[in-house]
C-alpha cells in the first residue's frame, strides 16, 4: 500500500510540557513532501504518524490496519526553539527523513525506498519550504473569454496551507478562499467548481458551496 497521509506532531506527553504545536509548524513541510513524493510503499502503511517527544502511555503501531505510529523520544525541544524559522524547518525535515528511513529499513535493507525518501527530502529543501500548486480541476474560463479563473494551493511557513482564487479579466483580483493561516489539507475539501456568467462557485464533496465569488 502506498503512503498517502503523513503527519508530524508532538506526542501527548510532550504537549503537556511544551508550548508548541509541531503539527502546525510542520504542516507545510509534510504537505510539500507528500506533493513531491512519488507513489511509494514505505512499509505497507497508507498513513504514517511521526510523534516527537516521550511516548508516555501512547501505543506504537507498525502497519496496524494500514497505520504506523512511531515516536522520536529524544527530540530536543529546547534546541529546536532556539533556532530561527528556516532552521526549524530544516530540523523538522531531517527528523522526518530519518524517521521514514527507520521505518522503511526496520525489516531489512530497502535501498530503493530509501533513495526515494532521500531524493524527496532533498527536493523539499530545494523549494526553500515554499510550494505553490495550480489546481487544474477548479480552473474555469468564461465562454466569452473575458474571465480566466485559476485556483492555487500555497504551502509555506507564513500561511501554512492556504488556497486562493486568482481572477484575470477586466478586473484582476486575488482572493483567499478561507481564513489565513490554516493548517488543514483541503485537497479533498474543494472538490468541484462552476462558473455562471459573473459568478464562480466551489463545492465540497457533498455538493455544498464552500467558496463563492462574484465579479
Amino acid at each position: 500500500m502506498n503512503l498517502s497521509i503523513l503527519i508530524l506532531q508532538e506526542s501527548d506527553a510532550a504537549a503537556l510540557n511544551e508550548r508548541i504545536c509541531i503539527r502546525h509548524l510542520g504542516h507545510h513541510i509534510t504537505q510539500i513532501f507528500m506533493t513531491l513524493l512519488p507513489k511509494v510503499n514505505i512499509n505497507g502503511s497508507s498513513k504514517i504518524v511521526v510523534s516527537l517527544g516521550p511516548r508516555g502511555d501512547e501505543d506504537v503501531f507498525d502497519n496496524v490496519l494500514g497505520v504506523t505510529n512511531i515516536f522520536i523520544e529524544d527530540f530536543d525541544f529546547k534546541l529546536f526553539l532556539s533556532l530561527d524559522r528556516l532552521n526549524q524547518d530544516k530540523k523538522l525535515l531531517e527528523t522526518l527523513r530519518n524517521a521514514l528511513i527507520d521505518i522503511a529499513t526496520k525489516k531489512g535493507i530497502n535501498e530503493a525506498t530509501v533513495e526515494v525518501i532521500n531524493s524527496t527530502a532533498d527536493s523539499v529543501l530545494e523549494t526553500h519550504f515554499q510550494l505553490e500548486t495550480s489546481i487544474k480541476k477548479l480552473a474555469k474560463n468564461s465562454k466569452d473569454k473575458k474571465h480566466k479563473i485559476a485556483i492555487f494551493r500555497l504551502l509555506n511557513a507564513e500561511v501554512g496551507e492556504s488556497w486562493y482564487c486568482n481572477v484575470q479579466g477586466p478586473t484582476k483580483n486575488k482572493t483567499w478562499m478561507h481564513e489565513v493561516p490554516t493548517f488543514i489539507d483541503r485537497s479533498d475539501f474543494f472538490k468541484s467548481a462552476e462558473l455562471h456568467k459573473n459568478n464562480y462557485k466551489v463545492k465540497n464533496r457533498l455538493g455544498n458551496v464552500v467558496f463563492e465569488l462574484t465579479f
